[in-house]
Protein backbone atom coordinates (compact mmCIF):
# COMPACT_ATOMS: atom_id res chain seq x y z
CA UNK A 1 0.00 0.00 0.00
CA UNK A 2 1.50 3.29 -1.06
CA UNK A 3 1.39 6.45 0.98
CA UNK A 4 -0.86 9.28 -0.11
CA UNK A 5 0.30 11.63 2.62
CA UNK A 6 1.13 15.16 1.41
CA UNK A 7 4.69 16.50 1.08
CA UNK A 8 6.22 17.55 4.36
CA UNK A 9 7.20 21.04 5.44
CA UNK A 10 10.34 20.76 7.54
CA UNK A 11 12.73 23.12 9.28
CA UNK A 12 16.51 23.13 8.99
CA UNK A 13 16.85 20.35 11.56
CA UNK A 14 14.43 18.13 9.61
CA UNK A 15 11.46 18.33 11.99
CA UNK A 16 7.97 18.53 10.50
CA UNK A 17 6.28 21.92 10.68
CA UNK A 18 2.96 21.18 8.98
CA UNK A 19 -0.20 20.00 10.74
CA UNK A 20 0.22 16.53 9.26
CA UNK A 21 2.48 15.54 12.15
CA UNK A 22 -0.62 15.50 14.37
CA UNK A 23 -2.12 12.84 12.11
CA UNK A 24 1.01 10.80 12.71
CA UNK A 25 0.44 11.19 16.44
CA UNK A 26 -3.16 9.98 16.02
CA UNK A 27 -2.10 6.86 14.11
CA UNK A 28 0.51 6.01 16.72
CA UNK A 29 -1.98 6.57 19.54
CA UNK A 30 -4.45 4.17 17.91
CA UNK A 31 -1.88 1.39 17.77
CA UNK A 32 -0.66 2.03 21.32
CA UNK A 33 -4.15 1.94 22.81
CA UNK A 34 -4.88 -1.34 21.04
CA UNK A 35 -1.74 -3.06 22.34
CA UNK A 36 -2.08 -1.76 25.91
CA UNK A 37 -5.78 -2.60 26.15
CA UNK A 38 -4.99 -6.15 25.05
CA UNK A 39 -2.43 -6.50 27.82
CA UNK A 40 -5.02 -5.55 30.45
CA UNK A 41 -8.25 -7.17 29.22
CA UNK A 42 -6.72 -10.66 29.08
CA UNK A 43 -6.02 -10.63 32.84
CA UNK A 44 -9.74 -10.48 33.51
CA UNK A 45 -10.41 -13.55 31.35
CA UNK A 46 -7.99 -15.89 33.16
CA UNK A 47 -10.60 -17.53 35.45
CA UNK A 48 -12.84 -18.10 32.42
CA UNK A 49 -9.96 -19.61 30.45
CA UNK A 50 -9.16 -21.92 33.37
CA UNK A 51 -12.68 -23.30 33.24
CA UNK A 52 -12.86 -23.58 29.44
CA UNK A 53 -9.49 -25.29 28.96
CA UNK A 54 -9.67 -27.31 32.24
CA UNK A 55 -6.34 -26.07 33.57
CA UNK A 56 -4.97 -24.63 36.81
CA UNK A 57 -3.62 -21.21 37.68
CA UNK A 58 -0.05 -22.15 36.77
CA UNK A 59 -1.09 -23.35 33.31
CA UNK A 60 -3.32 -20.41 32.44
CA UNK A 61 -0.70 -17.93 33.70
CA UNK A 62 1.34 -18.79 30.63
CA UNK A 63 -1.24 -16.92 28.54
CA UNK A 64 0.17 -13.78 30.19
CA UNK A 65 3.77 -14.92 30.63
CA UNK A 66 4.22 -16.00 27.00
CA UNK A 67 3.06 -12.59 25.83
CA UNK A 68 5.43 -10.77 28.22
CA UNK A 69 8.39 -12.94 27.22
CA UNK A 70 7.74 -12.26 23.53
CA UNK A 71 7.69 -8.54 24.31
CA UNK A 72 11.01 -8.81 26.16
CA UNK A 73 12.58 -10.64 23.22
CA UNK A 74 11.47 -8.23 20.49
CA UNK A 75 11.67 -4.76 22.06
CA UNK A 76 15.51 -4.57 21.90
CA UNK A 77 15.30 -5.16 18.12
CA UNK A 78 13.31 -1.96 17.59
CA UNK A 79 16.26 0.31 16.83
CA UNK A 80 17.86 -2.07 14.33
CA UNK A 81 14.60 -2.80 12.49
CA UNK A 82 13.66 0.88 12.38
CA UNK A 83 17.01 2.01 10.98
CA UNK A 84 17.45 -0.90 8.56
CA UNK A 85 13.96 -1.28 7.05
CA UNK A 86 12.30 2.04 7.89
CA UNK A 87 9.84 2.89 10.65
CA UNK A 88 6.75 2.98 8.45
CA UNK A 89 7.34 -0.43 6.87
CA UNK A 90 8.10 -2.15 10.19
CA UNK A 91 5.21 -0.41 11.96
CA UNK A 92 2.67 -1.58 9.38
CA UNK A 93 4.09 -5.11 9.51
CA UNK A 94 3.93 -5.02 13.32
CA UNK A 95 0.31 -3.86 13.35
CA UNK A 96 -0.59 -6.52 10.79
CA UNK A 97 1.05 -9.29 12.82
CA UNK A 98 -0.64 -8.13 16.02
CA UNK A 99 -4.05 -7.98 14.30
CA UNK A 100 -3.66 -11.42 12.69
CA UNK A 101 -2.44 -12.96 15.95
CA UNK A 102 -5.42 -11.43 17.78
CA UNK A 103 -7.82 -13.14 15.36
CA UNK A 104 -5.95 -16.43 15.80
CA UNK A 105 -6.10 -16.12 19.60
CA UNK A 106 -9.88 -15.81 19.33
CA UNK A 107 -9.97 -18.98 17.24
CA UNK A 108 -7.88 -21.01 19.72
CA UNK A 109 -9.20 -24.50 20.48
CA UNK A 110 -6.73 -25.45 23.23
CA UNK A 111 -4.56 -23.78 25.83
CA UNK A 112 -1.29 -24.68 24.10
CA UNK A 113 -2.56 -23.19 20.82
CA UNK A 114 -3.66 -20.02 22.60
CA UNK A 115 -0.23 -19.66 24.23
CA UNK A 116 1.48 -20.07 20.83
CA UNK A 117 -0.72 -17.39 19.25
CA UNK A 118 -0.09 -15.13 22.26
CA UNK A 119 3.63 -15.38 21.51
CA UNK A 120 2.92 -14.18 17.96
CA UNK A 121 0.79 -11.40 19.38
CA UNK A 122 3.60 -10.35 21.70
CA UNK A 123 6.12 -10.29 18.86
CA UNK A 124 3.90 -7.77 17.12
CA UNK A 125 2.71 -5.87 20.18
CA UNK A 126 6.20 -5.39 21.59
CA UNK A 127 7.24 -3.18 18.69
CA UNK A 128 4.14 -0.98 18.53
CA UNK A 129 4.96 1.30 21.47
CA UNK A 130 8.70 1.95 20.88
CA UNK A 131 8.30 2.27 17.10
CA UNK A 132 5.42 4.68 17.52
CA UNK A 133 7.33 6.78 20.04
CA UNK A 134 10.34 6.88 17.74
CA UNK A 135 8.30 8.08 14.75
CA UNK A 136 6.55 10.78 16.77
CA UNK A 137 9.81 12.08 18.26
CA UNK A 138 11.31 12.33 14.77
CA UNK A 139 8.34 14.44 13.62
CA UNK A 140 8.05 16.87 16.53
CA UNK A 141 10.76 19.40 17.40
CA UNK A 142 11.99 19.38 21.01
CA UNK A 143 9.94 22.45 21.92
CA UNK A 144 6.70 20.56 21.10
CA UNK A 145 7.59 17.12 22.37
CA UNK A 146 6.02 17.63 25.78
CA UNK A 147 2.59 17.99 24.21
CA UNK A 148 3.20 15.11 21.79
CA UNK A 149 4.47 12.75 24.50
CA UNK A 150 1.50 13.57 26.72
CA UNK A 151 -0.81 12.25 24.01
CA UNK A 152 1.37 9.15 23.54
CA UNK A 153 1.09 8.49 27.27
CA UNK A 154 -2.71 8.60 27.32
CA UNK A 155 -3.18 4.96 26.19
CA UNK A 156 -0.71 3.84 28.86
CA UNK A 157 -2.86 5.48 31.53
CA UNK A 158 -6.28 4.65 30.10
CA UNK A 159 -5.55 0.97 29.46
CA UNK A 160 -5.40 -0.25 33.09
CA UNK A 161 -8.86 1.24 33.81
CA UNK A 162 -10.65 0.61 30.52
CA UNK A 163 -9.21 -2.91 30.13
CA UNK A 164 -10.83 -4.49 33.20
CA UNK A 165 -14.14 -2.73 32.50
CA UNK A 166 -14.31 -3.76 28.86
CA UNK A 167 -12.85 -7.22 29.48
CA UNK A 168 -15.12 -7.86 32.44
CA UNK A 169 -18.21 -6.97 30.41
CA UNK A 170 -17.22 -9.11 27.42
CA UNK A 171 -16.26 -12.13 29.52
CA UNK A 172 -19.29 -11.91 31.82
CA UNK A 173 -22.03 -11.03 29.34
CA UNK A 174 -20.83 -11.93 25.82
CA UNK A 175 -17.93 -14.26 24.91
CA UNK A 176 -14.30 -14.45 26.01
CA UNK A 177 -13.18 -14.68 22.36
CA UNK A 178 -14.29 -11.09 21.81
CA UNK A 179 -11.43 -9.79 23.97
CA UNK A 180 -9.22 -10.83 21.05
CA UNK A 181 -11.61 -10.29 18.14
CA UNK A 182 -12.17 -6.69 19.18
CA UNK A 183 -8.60 -5.93 18.07
CA UNK A 184 -9.26 -7.05 14.51
CA UNK A 185 -11.38 -4.13 13.15
CA UNK A 186 -9.29 -1.61 15.12
CA UNK A 187 -6.09 -3.20 13.82
CA UNK A 188 -7.29 -3.15 10.21
CA UNK A 189 -8.24 0.52 10.56
CA UNK A 190 -4.84 1.28 12.13
CA UNK A 191 -2.99 -0.48 9.28
CA UNK A 192 -4.94 1.46 6.64
CA UNK A 193 -4.37 4.75 8.48
CA UNK A 194 -0.66 4.04 8.92
CA UNK A 195 -0.21 3.22 5.23
CA UNK A 196 -1.84 6.49 4.21
CA UNK A 197 -0.53 8.87 6.88
CA UNK A 198 3.02 7.77 7.72
CA UNK A 199 5.98 8.74 5.57
CA UNK A 200 8.94 6.50 4.87
CA UNK A 201 12.02 7.35 6.89
CA UNK A 202 15.66 7.07 5.71
CA UNK A 203 17.16 3.60 6.05
CA UNK A 204 20.69 2.37 6.62
CA UNK A 205 21.24 -1.06 5.08
CA UNK A 206 24.83 -1.14 6.30
CA UNK A 207 23.64 -1.86 9.84
CA UNK A 208 24.78 -5.23 11.16
CA UNK A 209 22.62 -7.33 13.41
CA UNK A 210 24.31 -8.10 16.71
CA UNK A 211 23.76 -11.87 17.21
CA UNK A 212 25.48 -12.04 20.60
CA UNK A 213 23.51 -9.04 21.79
CA UNK A 214 20.23 -10.61 20.64
CA UNK A 215 20.99 -13.90 22.37
CA UNK A 216 22.15 -12.34 25.64
CA UNK A 217 19.41 -9.75 25.99
CA UNK A 218 16.74 -12.23 24.89
CA UNK A 219 17.77 -14.95 27.34
CA UNK A 220 18.60 -12.43 30.07
CA UNK A 221 15.35 -10.46 29.83
CA UNK A 222 13.21 -13.60 29.55
CA UNK A 223 14.92 -15.26 32.53
CA UNK A 224 14.78 -12.11 34.64
CA UNK A 225 11.09 -11.53 33.91
CA UNK A 226 10.31 -15.18 34.64
CA UNK A 227 12.13 -14.96 37.96
CA UNK A 228 10.38 -11.71 38.87
CA UNK A 229 7.02 -13.17 37.85
CA UNK A 230 7.53 -16.44 39.79
CA UNK A 231 9.15 -14.90 42.86
CA UNK A 232 5.99 -13.84 44.72
CA UNK A 233 4.27 -17.21 44.17
CA UNK A 234 7.13 -19.72 44.39
CA UNK A 235 9.20 -17.77 46.91
CA UNK A 236 12.35 -15.77 46.18
CA UNK A 237 14.50 -18.45 47.76
CA UNK A 238 13.13 -21.32 45.65
CA UNK A 239 15.59 -23.08 43.36
CA UNK A 240 13.63 -22.25 40.22
CA UNK A 241 13.46 -18.53 40.96
CA UNK A 242 17.11 -18.31 42.04
CA UNK A 243 18.24 -20.06 38.83
CA UNK A 244 16.07 -17.81 36.66
CA UNK A 245 17.28 -14.62 38.32
CA UNK A 246 20.90 -15.74 38.25
CA UNK A 247 20.80 -16.61 34.54
CA UNK A 248 19.04 -13.34 33.82
CA UNK A 249 21.54 -11.19 35.70
CA UNK A 250 24.58 -13.00 34.28
CA UNK A 251 23.29 -12.72 30.71
CA UNK A 252 22.40 -9.03 31.11
CA UNK A 253 25.81 -8.30 32.66
CA UNK A 254 27.48 -10.05 29.71
CA UNK A 255 25.17 -8.11 27.38
CA UNK A 256 26.44 -4.80 28.80
CA UNK A 257 30.06 -5.86 28.20
CA UNK A 258 29.31 -6.99 24.63
CA UNK A 259 27.32 -3.87 23.73
CA UNK A 260 30.00 -1.50 24.98
CA UNK A 261 32.66 -3.27 22.93
CA UNK A 262 30.91 -3.19 19.53
CA UNK A 263 30.50 -0.26 17.16
CA UNK A 264 26.96 -1.31 16.15
CA UNK A 265 25.23 -2.38 19.38
CA UNK A 266 21.70 -3.70 19.62
CA UNK A 267 20.90 -1.25 22.44
CA UNK A 268 22.96 1.92 22.60
CA UNK A 269 24.08 1.82 26.24
CA UNK A 270 26.53 4.66 25.58
CA UNK A 271 23.57 7.01 25.85
CA UNK A 272 24.05 6.77 29.61
CA UNK A 273 27.15 8.90 29.15
CA UNK A 274 24.68 11.78 29.09
CA UNK A 275 24.04 12.83 32.68
CA UNK A 276 20.66 14.31 31.77
CA UNK A 277 19.57 11.15 29.94
CA UNK A 278 20.61 9.02 32.93
CA UNK A 279 18.86 11.25 35.48
CA UNK A 280 15.66 11.37 33.42
CA UNK A 281 15.62 7.61 32.85
CA UNK A 282 16.30 6.93 36.54
CA UNK A 283 13.35 9.16 37.47
CA UNK A 284 11.14 7.39 34.94
CA UNK A 285 12.03 3.95 36.27
CA UNK A 286 11.32 4.90 39.88
CA UNK A 287 7.93 6.28 38.82
CA UNK A 288 7.23 3.08 36.86
CA UNK A 289 8.01 0.86 39.85
CA UNK A 290 5.94 2.91 42.29
CA UNK A 291 3.13 3.58 39.83
CA UNK A 292 2.58 0.05 38.55
CA UNK A 293 3.07 -1.42 42.01
CA UNK A 294 0.37 0.86 43.40
CA UNK A 295 -1.87 0.26 40.39
CA UNK A 296 -1.58 -3.49 41.04
CA UNK A 297 -2.56 -3.19 44.71
CA UNK A 298 -5.89 -1.36 44.56
CA UNK A 299 -7.76 -3.72 42.19
CA UNK A 300 -6.62 -6.69 44.30
CA UNK A 301 -7.88 -4.99 47.46
CA UNK A 302 -11.23 -4.11 45.91
CA UNK A 303 -11.82 -7.58 44.49
CA UNK A 304 -10.35 -9.81 47.20
CA UNK A 305 -11.42 -7.89 50.32
CA UNK A 306 -14.30 -5.68 49.21
CA UNK A 307 -15.78 -8.42 47.01
CA UNK A 308 -16.20 -6.27 43.90
CA UNK A 309 -16.28 -7.84 40.45
CA UNK A 310 -13.81 -7.03 37.71
CA UNK A 311 -16.21 -4.75 35.88
CA UNK A 312 -17.19 -2.92 39.10
CA UNK A 313 -13.52 -2.42 39.92
CA UNK A 314 -12.85 -1.05 36.45
CA UNK A 315 -15.77 1.38 36.77
CA UNK A 316 -14.38 2.61 40.09
CA UNK A 317 -10.99 3.25 38.44
CA UNK A 318 -12.40 5.22 35.50
CA UNK A 319 -12.40 8.63 37.31
CA UNK A 320 -8.63 8.30 37.70
CA UNK A 321 -8.28 7.71 33.95
CA UNK A 322 -10.52 10.69 33.21
CA UNK A 323 -8.30 12.87 35.41
CA UNK A 324 -5.22 11.61 33.58
CA UNK A 325 -6.81 12.23 30.18
CA UNK A 326 -7.68 15.81 31.13
CA UNK A 327 -4.38 16.67 32.79
CA UNK A 328 -1.81 15.10 30.45
CA UNK A 329 -2.39 17.43 27.46
CA UNK A 330 -2.31 20.42 29.82
CA UNK A 331 0.89 19.21 31.46
CA UNK A 332 2.42 18.73 28.01
CA UNK A 333 1.67 22.35 27.11
CA UNK A 334 3.11 23.61 30.39
CA UNK A 335 6.17 21.40 29.88
CA UNK A 336 6.83 22.91 26.44
CA UNK A 337 6.52 26.48 27.74
CA UNK A 338 8.00 26.34 31.24
CA UNK A 339 10.18 23.23 31.41
CA UNK A 340 9.91 19.86 33.16
CA UNK A 341 10.25 20.60 36.84
CA UNK A 342 7.13 22.78 36.97
CA UNK A 343 4.99 19.74 36.15
CA UNK A 344 7.24 16.81 37.10
CA UNK A 345 7.95 17.63 40.74
CA UNK A 346 4.35 18.56 41.73
CA UNK A 347 3.14 15.47 39.88
CA UNK A 348 5.54 13.21 41.78
CA UNK A 349 4.51 14.79 45.08
CA UNK A 350 0.81 14.24 44.31
CA UNK A 351 1.54 10.67 43.23
CA UNK A 352 3.36 9.94 46.49
CA UNK A 353 0.69 11.73 48.57
CA UNK A 354 -2.26 9.95 46.93
CA UNK A 355 -0.54 6.59 47.38
CA UNK A 356 0.06 7.52 51.03
CA UNK A 357 -3.68 8.23 51.42
CA UNK A 358 -4.44 4.67 50.35
CA UNK A 359 -2.38 3.58 53.36
CA UNK A 360 -5.51 4.24 55.45
CA UNK A 361 -7.86 1.98 53.48
CA UNK A 362 -10.24 -0.28 55.34
CA UNK A 363 -13.40 -2.22 54.59
CA UNK A 364 -15.54 0.77 55.58
CA UNK A 365 -13.80 3.25 53.29
CA UNK A 366 -16.50 4.66 51.03
CA UNK A 367 -16.35 4.50 47.27
CA UNK A 368 -16.50 8.31 47.25
CA UNK A 369 -13.33 8.52 49.34
CA UNK A 370 -11.58 6.04 47.06
CA UNK A 371 -12.63 8.06 43.99
CA UNK A 372 -11.37 11.29 45.59
CA UNK A 373 -7.99 9.66 46.24
CA UNK A 374 -7.93 8.30 42.70
CA UNK A 375 -8.62 11.75 41.28
CA UNK A 376 -5.61 13.13 43.17
CA UNK A 377 -3.57 10.18 41.94
CA UNK A 378 -4.80 10.73 38.38
CA UNK A 379 -3.72 14.38 38.47
CA UNK A 380 -0.30 13.33 39.77
CA UNK A 381 0.04 10.67 37.08
CA UNK A 382 -1.02 13.12 34.39
CA UNK A 383 1.66 15.55 35.49
CA UNK A 384 4.50 13.11 36.21
CA UNK A 385 4.36 10.33 33.63
CA UNK A 386 5.79 11.78 30.44
CA UNK A 387 8.07 14.77 31.35
CA UNK A 388 11.03 12.64 32.44
CA UNK A 389 10.83 10.42 29.34
CA UNK A 390 10.57 13.49 27.11
CA UNK A 391 13.63 15.04 28.78
CA UNK A 392 15.55 11.82 28.21
CA UNK A 393 14.74 11.93 24.49
CA UNK A 394 15.60 15.64 24.25
CA UNK A 395 19.03 14.98 25.76
CA UNK A 396 20.18 12.83 22.83
CA UNK A 397 20.86 13.49 19.13
CA UNK A 398 17.98 12.95 16.70
CA UNK A 399 19.67 10.06 14.88
CA UNK A 400 19.86 8.08 18.14
CA UNK A 401 16.12 8.24 18.83
CA UNK A 402 15.26 4.72 17.51
CA UNK A 403 17.90 3.13 19.73
CA UNK A 404 16.92 5.33 22.68
CA UNK A 405 13.23 4.43 22.48
CA UNK A 406 14.12 0.73 22.33
CA UNK A 407 16.35 1.10 25.40
CA UNK A 408 13.76 3.16 27.28
CA UNK A 409 10.87 0.80 26.56
CA UNK A 410 12.91 -2.28 27.50
CA UNK A 411 13.87 -0.73 30.84
CA UNK A 412 10.32 0.44 31.53
CA UNK A 413 8.95 -3.03 30.79
CA UNK A 414 11.34 -4.60 33.31
CA UNK A 415 10.70 -1.83 35.87
CA UNK A 416 6.92 -2.28 35.62
CA UNK A 417 7.20 -6.04 36.14
CA UNK A 418 9.70 -5.54 38.94
CA UNK A 419 7.40 -3.02 40.67
CA UNK A 420 4.44 -5.39 40.58
CA UNK A 421 6.57 -8.27 41.88
CA UNK A 422 8.08 -6.16 44.67
CA UNK A 423 4.68 -4.96 45.86
CA UNK A 424 3.33 -8.51 45.73
CA UNK A 425 6.27 -9.75 47.80
CA UNK A 426 5.93 -6.93 50.34
CA UNK A 427 2.19 -7.63 50.57
CA UNK A 428 2.79 -11.33 51.28
CA UNK A 429 5.46 -10.58 53.89
CA UNK A 430 3.29 -8.01 55.66
CA UNK A 431 0.33 -10.40 55.70
CA UNK A 432 2.45 -12.95 57.57
CA UNK A 433 3.69 -10.29 60.00
CA UNK A 434 0.29 -8.69 60.59
CA UNK A 435 -1.36 -12.09 61.09
CA UNK A 436 1.19 -12.85 63.80
CA UNK A 437 0.51 -9.46 65.43
CA UNK A 438 -3.28 -9.85 65.30
CA UNK A 439 -3.32 -13.39 66.71
CA UNK A 440 -1.35 -12.18 69.75
CA UNK A 441 -4.39 -10.15 70.76
CA UNK A 442 -6.80 -13.09 70.39
CA UNK A 443 -7.01 -14.11 74.04
CA UNK A 444 -9.92 -15.33 76.19
CA UNK A 445 -9.94 -12.02 78.09
CA UNK A 446 -10.24 -9.88 74.96
CA UNK A 447 -13.73 -8.28 74.89
CA UNK A 448 -13.94 -8.66 71.11
CA UNK A 449 -13.11 -12.36 71.33
CA UNK A 450 -15.70 -12.88 74.06
CA UNK A 451 -18.34 -11.06 71.99
CA UNK A 452 -17.62 -13.16 68.89
CA UNK A 453 -17.70 -16.45 70.82
CA UNK A 454 -21.00 -15.43 72.39
CA UNK A 455 -22.37 -14.61 68.95
CA UNK A 456 -21.26 -18.03 67.67
CA UNK A 457 -22.93 -19.76 70.59
CA UNK A 458 -26.16 -17.87 69.92
CA UNK A 459 -26.10 -18.86 66.27
CA UNK A 460 -25.43 -22.49 67.17
CA UNK A 461 -28.20 -22.50 69.75
CA UNK A 462 -30.64 -21.05 67.23
CA UNK A 463 -29.71 -23.85 64.85
CA UNK A 464 -29.93 -26.47 67.65
CA UNK A 465 -26.25 -27.39 67.27
CA UNK A 466 -24.16 -28.96 70.08
CA UNK A 467 -21.83 -26.84 72.21
CA UNK A 468 -18.71 -28.35 70.60
CA UNK A 469 -19.92 -27.21 67.18
CA UNK A 470 -20.62 -23.75 68.57
CA UNK A 471 -17.03 -23.55 69.82
CA UNK A 472 -15.66 -24.63 66.41
CA UNK A 473 -17.84 -22.05 64.68
CA UNK A 474 -16.55 -19.42 67.07
CA UNK A 475 -12.92 -20.35 66.38
CA UNK A 476 -13.57 -20.22 62.62
CA UNK A 477 -15.19 -16.80 62.92
CA UNK A 478 -12.24 -15.56 64.99
CA UNK A 479 -9.77 -16.84 62.39
CA UNK A 480 -11.65 -15.22 59.52
CA UNK A 481 -11.86 -11.92 61.38
CA UNK A 482 -8.14 -12.04 62.22
CA UNK A 483 -7.21 -12.92 58.64
CA UNK A 484 -9.32 -10.06 57.26
CA UNK A 485 -7.84 -7.57 59.73
CA UNK A 486 -4.31 -8.73 58.90
CA UNK A 487 -5.00 -8.51 55.16
CA UNK A 488 -6.32 -4.94 55.40
CA UNK A 489 -3.34 -3.86 57.48
CA UNK A 490 -0.91 -5.52 55.06
CA UNK A 491 -2.43 -3.64 52.12
CA UNK A 492 -2.09 -0.38 54.07
CA UNK A 493 1.56 -1.17 54.82
CA UNK A 494 2.27 -1.95 51.17
CA UNK A 495 0.63 1.27 49.98
CA UNK A 496 2.85 3.18 52.40
CA UNK A 497 5.86 1.33 51.01
CA UNK A 498 4.81 2.28 47.46
CA UNK A 499 4.43 5.91 48.54
CA UNK A 500 7.92 5.87 50.05
CA UNK A 501 9.25 4.45 46.78
CA UNK A 502 8.08 7.61 44.99
CA UNK A 503 10.01 9.94 47.31
CA UNK A 504 13.47 9.42 45.72
CA UNK A 505 11.92 10.31 42.35
CA UNK A 506 10.86 13.69 43.78
CA UNK A 507 14.45 14.43 44.82
CA UNK A 508 15.96 13.28 41.51
CA UNK A 509 13.22 15.11 39.58
CA UNK A 510 14.61 18.42 40.85
CA UNK A 511 17.70 17.84 38.68
CA UNK A 512 15.89 16.93 35.44
CA UNK A 513 16.55 19.36 32.56
CA UNK A 514 14.86 19.64 29.19
CA UNK A 515 17.98 20.22 27.13
CA UNK A 516 21.33 18.53 26.80
CA UNK A 517 24.18 20.32 28.57
CA UNK A 518 27.51 20.99 26.89
CA UNK A 519 28.96 18.05 28.80
CA UNK A 520 26.13 15.82 27.53
CA UNK A 521 26.74 16.81 23.93
CA UNK A 522 30.45 16.22 24.31
CA UNK A 523 29.85 12.83 25.92
CA UNK A 524 27.59 11.79 23.04
CA UNK A 525 29.93 13.36 20.45
CA UNK A 526 27.24 15.79 19.29
CA UNK A 527 29.73 18.58 18.81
Amino acid sequence: MSSVAPPRVRNAEGYALDSHRWWVLGVVGMGSLMSILDATVVNIALPKLMAIFATDVHGVQWVITAYLLALAMVIPLTGYLDETFGGKRVYILTLSLFTLASALCGLSWSLSVLIFFRILQGLGGGLIQPLGMSMVLREFPPEERGTAMSFIGLPLMLGPALGPTLGGYLVQYVDWRLIFYINVPVGILAVIAASRVLHSSPTNTSQRLDPWGIALVGIGSASLLLGIDNGPTLGWGSTEVVVELTIGLICLAAFVVVELSTDQPLLELRLFRSAQFSIAIFTTLIVQIGLFGGTFLLPVFLQDLRGLGAMETGMLLIPQSIAVALIMPISGRIFDRMGPRVVLVPGLILLAYSTFLFGNLNLNTSNLQIIENLLVRGIGMGLAMMPATTCAMNAIPRHAIPRATALTNALQRIAGSFGTAVMSTVLTARQTYQMAMVTQTVTPTNPGVQLMLAKAQALAAAAHLPATTAHQVGILMLYQAAATTAAVRSFDDTFLFAAAFCVPAVVVGLFVRNTATRADRAALMME
